[in-house]
C-alpha cells in the first residue's frame, strides 16, 4: 500500500508542467533559506563588531575576479548602438524622432566603460564613455540641471552618481594622470548638478517622488555623498545622510527594502550596489555601521530568491514580474549584472566567502561560467 502511494505521487510529480515542478522545488528551497534567515542574521551582527573591513580602494574593489572578468568582459557590447556623438539608449531614438522623451541617466553608462576601461586597459572604452558624458553634459543649462530631461530629479540622480563615482575611481587607478584633464573638466560640471538636485523646491519634489522606492534613498545619498566627497562639499554630504538615514528606516525585519509595499528581487539589489559604495568612501563615518548590517540583511534576504539553478526567483516581485515597463518600453526583468555584482563586490569588502559563494552561483547561471 505504501509503494503504491509513493508510486502515484510519483507520476503526478512526472505529470506536473516543468514550471509547476520549478515553484514547487522553490518554495521548498526558499522555504528553508527563510527558517536560516534569522540564524544568519544572528552570526552577521554579532560578527559586525569584530569584522575590519578590507581597507582597499574601490577601484580595487570593482577589478575582482567576477566584476573585471564577467561583468567588463565584453566592453564593446555597451557602446556598439551609441551615436558618434555620445547619444546612448532611448536618447537616440528621441534625436532620430523615434520616442517623445529623453532621459539623460541614459548617458550614465559611460561610467562602466570608464571603470571597466580603466580595469581592463582598454581606452577605446574609456574615450566611449566619456563621449557618453559629454553629450550628458552638453544638455546641462546655468542652474546645474538638464533641459527637458523627463523624470528629472530621479533621472539626474543616476547621472551624477555615475559621473562622481566615475572620477574617483581615475583618481585611484594607475591611470589617474593620464585622465586628469577629464578629471578636471566634469568635476564643477557634476557638482553643479548636485547642487540642483538639493535646491528646497526640486528636493521636496523628488523626495517626494521617490516614496515608493526604498532604493532610490540609496541611490541618492550615494550621488550626493560621492559628489561631496569628490568636491570638499559637506552639505551635499548632510543631505546624503538625510536620504541614506530614510532608507535605513525602511528596512523590514525580514532584510526587504521595500518596493511600492512589497519586495523585488531585482531592486533589492540595486539599492544594495549603491549603498557598498557609501560604506567603501564614508568608512569612518557614524552611520556607516548601520548601512553594514542593512546591506548584510538585504543579501541574507536575497539569498532566499536564489534557486538551486542559481536563477533568481521572480515570484511576488511588486517591479521586475511583468508589473512595470522601463524607458525602452519593455517588460522589466531581473538585472543580472547588479545582483552579481552586488554578491561579488561585498565578498571583497567583507571577505566573506558565503557572498562569494552566491556570486558564483548567479554568473554559472546567467553568463554559464564554470
Amino acid at each position: 500500500m505504501v509503494k503504491r502511494r509513493y508510486l502515484a505521487a510519483w507520476i503526478l510529480l512526472l505529470l506536473l508542467p516543468t514550471t509547476n515542478i520549478t515553484m514547487v522545488l522553490a518554495k521548498q528551497y526558499n522555504s528553508r533559506f527563510n527558517r536560516q534567515f534569522e540564524v544568519g542574521l544572528r552570526r552577521e551582527q554579532s560578527n559586525l563588531s569584530q569584522s575590519q573591513l578590507s581597507q582597499k580602494t574601490d577601484f580595487e574593489y570593482e577589478s575582482t575576479d567576477l566584476i573585471a572578468n564577467v561583468l567588463y568582459r565584453h566592453l564593446s557590447g555597451l557602446y556598439k548602438s551609441m551615436m558618434p556623438n555620445g547619444a546612448n539608449g532611448t536618447n537616440v531614438r528621441w534625436l532620430r524622432n523615434q520616442a517623445g522623451r529623453w532621459y539623460i541617466e541614459d548617458q550614465r553608462y559611460g561610467e562602466e566603460l570608464i571603470i571597466g576601461g580603466l580595469i581592463k586597459n582598454d581606452p577605446q572604452a574609456i574615450e566611449a564613455g566619456f563621449k557618453m558624458f559629454d553629450w550628458g553634459f552638453a544638455h546641462q543649462v546655468d542652474d546645474g540641471s538638464f533641459s527637458m530631461t523627463s523624470d528629472r530629479f530621479h533621472s539626474t540622480s543616476f547621472f551624477v552618481e555615475a559621473v562622481a563615482h566615475a572620477l574617483l575611481v581615475i583618481q585611484q587607478s594607475p591611470h589617474s594622470k593620464q585622465y586628469a584633464f577629464q578629471v578636471a573638466k566634469y568635476k564643477p560640471l557634476v557638482h553643479r548638478a548636485a547642487r540642483w538636485m538639493i535646491s528646497s523646491q526640486v528636493w521636496e519634489q523628488g523626495i517626494r517622488g521617490n516614496r515608493p522606492y526604498t532604493h532610490r534613498r540609496y541611490l541618492v545619498a550615494t550621488a550626493l555623498g560621492l559628489t561631496g566627497k569628490l568636491t570638499g562639499d559637506e552639505e551635499l554630504i548632510k543631505y546624503a545622510h538625510q536620504s541614506i538615514a530614510d532608507g535605513l528606516s525602511l528596512q523590514r525585519p525580514n532584510g526587504v527594502n521595500p518596493e511600492k509595499d512589497g519586495y523585488d528581487s531585482s531592486y533589492q539589489m540595486v539599492g544594495v550596489v549603491y549603498a557598498q559604495r557609501w560604506v567603501t568612501y564614508f568608512r569612518q563615518d557614524a552611520i556607516t555601521p548601520k548601512v553594514i548590517a542593512m546591506i548584510n540583511k538585504s543579501l541574507l534576504w536575497q539569498q532566499t530568491r536564489i534557486l538551486p539553478s542559481g536563477e533568481i526567483s521572480t515570484e511576488g516581485n511588486t517591479r521586475t514580474a511583468g508589473e512595470e515597463k522601463g524607458r525602452s518600453g519593455k517588460v522589466k526583468g531581473i538585472d543580472r549584472k547588479t545582483a552579481l555584482r552586488g554578491f561579488a563586490y561585498w565578498a571583497s569588502v567583507t571577505g566573506n566567502q558565503k557572498w562569494e559563494e552566491s556570486a558564483r552561483q548567479l554568473a554559472k547561471f546567467y553568463y554559464k561560467m564554470p
